[in-house]
């Protein structure tokens, strides 16, 4: 008897620091179409969403909520999945990044593994920092000085935190792209990524101080730090 094929679906997992908005039931309605088509070709599908609860936006939404994080995210998450029902969407799973006996071991798990192949460091590093896209931004990146997406000016922040070898992996990833070992669709993606991979990947920052940031996963071997 041969196997069946195997078809994984996830979707960007819901960021609670609002209510779920259209955006998000036009994606996972879009992934639950394909789930079932791949369902009735006999295939073994996996399709999975849910919600992302981690980070400084949640935890500033929760303040002017009033409330806890612990609650605040509870109610927001608990939206998303009544959602997932009144849509009469066909996910198999429902992840939550607060879901310490599930989602936290893995990120346990990897980030160890990360460490002990030597992808990932620690340093100091000092840069502009945008609460809304949850990331570093470049100096030459702002627009008179505020981040051109949220039109907001960064902080600076300076701490130590670990870092991804990205660059490590840009050779290897320019080959796999340019081999077409995997498809990417549109094929004017596959041209901006090519692109963005030839001016050279940076490491990127994959940690915060818990002391500014202690809505997160713990570092396994280092309880001053939380995953981001």
């Amino acid at each position: 008897m041969r196997k069946k094929k195997k078809f994984y679906i996830p979707t960007s997992i819901v960021y609670v620091n609002q209510k779920p908005h259209i955006g998000f039931a036009l994606e996972i309605i879009q992934a639950d179409v394909l789930a079932r088509y791949h369902r009735l070709l006999g295939e073994e599908v996996l399709f999975l969403t849910g919600t992302d609860e981690n980070g400084m936006k949640n935890v500033q939404a929760a303040k002017e909520a009033g409330k806890t994080p612990e609650d605040f995210t509870e109610e927001i998450s608990k939206r998303v999945r009544d959602l997932t029902k009144i849509l009469n969407l066909s996910n198999d799973d429902f992840i939550r990044t607060t879901d310490k006996k599930r989602h936290w071991p893995t990120v346990k798990r990897v980030w160890l593994k990360l460490k002990e192949n030597g992808d990932i460091y620690k340093k100091k590093y000092r840069g502009f920092y945008c609460v809304g896209c949850e990331a570093f931004i470049k100096e030459k990146d702002l627009i008179g000085g505020k981040c051109p997406i949220h039109e907001k000016a960064p902080e600076i922040i300076e701490e130590e935190n670990y870092f991804f070898r990205l660059s490590k992996y840009q050779k290897q990833l320019k080959k796999i792209i340019e081999a077409k070992m995997i498809k990417i669709i549109p094929e004017t993606r596959k041209s901006e990524l090519l692109s963005f991979i030839n001016r050279g990947l940076e490491d990127t920052s994959c940690s915060r101080s818990r002391e500014k940031l202690e809505w997160g996963i713990p570092i396994p071997d280092d309880k001053t730090q939380s995953v981001y």
